[in-house]
Order: structure tokens, then sequence, then C-alpha cells
């Protein structure tokens, strides 16, 4: 009895050792693994490889043995391993040539390659390459499954398969495919997550999704406000946020025909029920350029690519006048002002000291905009004649960007940076002044941002700018 009892922890250990295993390869001849495959109705997954190769090695050494690789392979296929140069190995790489090594194929019962795969992998690569396999073989291989895809005739099982399996590279690809295979109720149903997934700009997609997200927008369901928000949520928003991720990326590309096409869907919202534009002035970057009129929009692309300068210069005068006369400084001010007083009477209220969490939400108003008013100020500054009208022109600008924030230090900085690069140091210094006293007097007594401008008014006051 105590011989037995001795025993048990070695067969435990015994157990867990072959549970725990990698990749278990199959010995044998090659007629005999096609027979096996053909009577398991199993895919062959086939190491070939070489002794002198470095690669092989470090699959063979460091990957196979892996036990979530293991999981995977030994339920999945027969595995098998084949030396290139050995007689057996010779007669192999006659019918399935290779051109590298290591080389992995997928081959069914009857000897037809499924897929090949040239080069190591880790055991992700592994596992999403045999996720593909397995989908290959449902669909009578990749050529006619991607035939399918291409020639538009695969149904949405093989196309939701696709994107379930495809690797990083082709998802983005996969889901648009899958999602153009839905009906309308099921694309924009508030339970379609994959909405949200959008990484690949396709028009049609988009175009299908506008329109249908408009035309439901109308319908009698659009009257139950707690259905909207939740279909705002889920739907809308995620619609409108792939368009301005999509913007912002062909501005930073300079891609023009995308950039128009961006336009264009963006004014397909035009007979939307629901609130469309933010206001240029409050754009943020958790929303994005979506919300910007096309005038915003077309002023961050000329600026970024510095392209059509004649236009670009025409259009920025009409856009900063109509901007100023419909967003009056003083209206902004006594706003601003009501903001403050309201802040600081929720900080004392919570006792805490917490001024600068109840400061950041006026802090970071209008930051993206006010930048980007003196970016294009910036441009406009160096196609222009640099004369006293031109000066005169932009430090109107500039001053109006500072004076939408004047709690926003990078506002402030390069309000005064770009004041100083225009030769008007007397508004420069100014701006900082006034960003000081700003910081006062939301008692934000961060050490390191209120050196920052002094620093900065030091250099405007030492003509170092």
């Amino acid at each position: 009895m105590k011989k037995i009892i001795l025993l048990l922890p070695f067969i435990l250990v015994i157990c867990i050792i072959c549970h725990a295993q990698g990749v278990k390869f199959e010995s044998g001849t090659w007629s005999e693994m096609l027979a096996k495959a053909k009577a398991e109705n199993k895919t062959i997954f086939i190491d070939v490889y070489t002794k002198w190769c470095g690669p092989c090695k470090h699959v063979s050494e460091n990957v196979f043995p892996q036990e979530k690789l293991g999981e995977y392979y030994n339920s999945h296929f027969i595995n098998y391993k084949i030396d290139a140069e050995s007689p057996a190995g010779k007669e192999f790489v006659k019918s399935y040539p290779i051109t590298g090594y290591p080389t992995f194929f997928f081959i069914d019962g009857n000897g037809k390659v499924i897929h090949k795969v040239v080069g190591a992998k880790d055991v992700d690569g592994f596992i999403a390459e045999a996720k593909m396999i397995s989908m290959y073989a449902r669909y009578g291989g990749i050529d006619n499954m991607m035939a399918a895809i291409k020639n538009g005739t695969a149904n949405r099982e093989l196309l939701f398969d696709y994107y379930q399996s495809a690797n990083p590279k082709n998802k983005p690809t996969a889901l648009n495919l899958y999602l153009k295979a839905l009906p309308t109720e099921e694309l924009i149903d508030v339970n379609n997550k994959l909405i949200d997934e959008i990484s690949l700009y396709d028009k049609d997609l988009l175009i299908r999704l506008i329109d249908e997200i408009v035309k439901f927008s109308h319908m009698d369901k659009y009257s139950d406000k707690k259905f909207v928000q939740e279909y705002s949520f889920n739907i809308v928003f995620p619609v409108q946020y792939t368009i301005s991720t999509f913007l912002k990326e062909s501005i930073e590309k300079g891609n023009q025909e995308w950039f128009n096409e961006l336009l264009q869907l963006k004014e397909r919202f035009v007979n939307y029920a629901g609130r469309l534009l933010d206001g240029d002035l409050n754009i943020i970057n958790g929303r994005g350029l979506f919300f910007a009129t096309p005038e915003y929009n077309k002023l961050c692309f000329w600026t970024r690519n510095r392209v059509h300068p004649e236009e670009f210069k025409k259009s920025m005068v009409a856009y900063m006048d109509k901007l100023i006369q419909e967003n009056h400084v003083d209206s902004l001010l006594k706003e601003e002002n009501n903001q403050i007083l309201k802040i600081l009477k929720e900080a004392e209220e919570t006792k805490r000291g917490q001024l600068a969490f109840f400061a950041q939400r006026v802090i970071e108003t209008g930051e993206v905009s006010t930048q980007n008013i003196i970016h294009w100020t910036e441009y406009f500054w160096r196609i222009s004649p640099s004369d006293k009208k031109t000066r005169e022109l932009c430090s109107k600008w500039i001053n109006y960007a500072f004076d939408l924030n004047r709690f926003n230090v990078p506002t402030a900085i390069s309000a005064a940076d770009l004041l100083a690069r225009i030769g008007n140091l007397k508004n420069a210094k100014s701006i900082l002044e006034k960003a000081i006293t700003s910081q006062k007097e939301i008692k934000n007594e961060d050490p390191k941002l209120l050196k920052t401008l002094h620093l900065k008014l030091r250099d405007v006051n030492n003509g170092k700018l």
C-alpha cells in the first residue's frame, strides 16, 4: 500500500507533462500521413526544415514545444516534420516546391495544398494561420474562398468566417466586406457592435451607412428619446467618428481626392434628424473634424499641406471675419467669467482644494480650434507680404485665438511665439502677462506651468524670440 502511495506523485507528474506537451509530430512515411488524414478527415501540417537553418531550429526548440500551440495543433491537425535534404524530403519537395526555409504546408488527405507559409512565426502567428486553414477547408480551399469573395458570390456566413479568422493585416478589409453583406436592419441595429471597429476607408460602405441612418432618423421610432440616445451612441456617433478619423488621415497624408470625398460624405448627413455640428469653436479631440464646418476642414487641409495659397488666403479672411462677427469676444469673455465663478464655487463646495480638477474644464475648452487658428495664421503670414496691413490682420486673429481661451497655456505660448515672429512684441508680452494673471484667477498654482509662462515672458522682454 505504501508503494502505491509513493508512486502517485510520480504518476501525477507524468500526467501533467503529457498534458502540457507542445506540438506532437507523427512518425511514418508521407503516404501514411495522407492515408491517416483521409481516414480522420483532417488536414496535415508539415514543417519542411533543414539541419543548418537557424529559424528552423528556433521554431523547433522554442515555439513548437509551447503548450498553447500544442493544444490547438494536436486537436486540429496531423503534424509532420520532414528534412528537405533527406531522401524522403527531396522527393517531397519535387511535388511541393519551396523557396526558403522553414516552409510550412497545410495539405488535405488528397494531397492538395490548402495553404503555404514561408518563414518562422511565433505561437500566436501559427494559431492565426491555423484558424484561417480551418476556414479555408470548410469552403473548399483558399482559392475557392478568395475567388468567391473577389467575384462577389460569397455569402454572409463565409464573409463572417473570413472576418473572424483574418490576421490583423486583412481584418479591416474582411470587416468591411462582411458589413456590406448585412441586410439593412442588421447593419444599423443598435446591437451591431462591429460598426465601432471600422478602420479602413470604404466609400460605398459609408454611403450606405449614412443614407440608412438619415432615413431611419425620420421614422416613428426616433421619437423615443431613450432609444435615440442608445442608437446615437452605438451607431450614429461611431460612423461620424469614423469619418472624423478618415478626414484627419486625409489631411495628414495630403490626399485631396479622399478629403473631397469625405466632405461629400459628411454633407450626406444634412437631412439627419439629430444634432450635427458642435460649432467650430467647440471642436474637441474626442469628437473631431466631422463636427466642424467644411470651411474649417479646408483651412486645416490647406495649412497642413501648404497648397492652394491664393484660395486659402481668400477663404481665411472671409472665415475669420464671419467667426469673429458671430462669436464676439465681449460675449465670450462674459460667458467665460461666469464659468470661472461657477468653477471656483464648485471647488469651494468640495472643501478638498481640487481647484486644478475644476479648472481643467475651462483650460481645455476650445483648445483644438484656438491652436488651429494660430496655425492657419502662421501659414497666412508666410504666403502674404510682410507689410503693416498683413501684420495687423494676423495680430488681430492671434489675439482673438488667445481671447477665446486665455486659460489655455499652450495657446498663450503659441500666440506669443507667432506675435514675436511677425514683429509684434508688445502684444506678445501682453498675452503672456494676461496668461499668468489668468492662472492665478482660477488659483492654478502648477509651478511647472507658471515657470513656462514666466520664462517665455523673459525671452520676449529680452528680444530672444
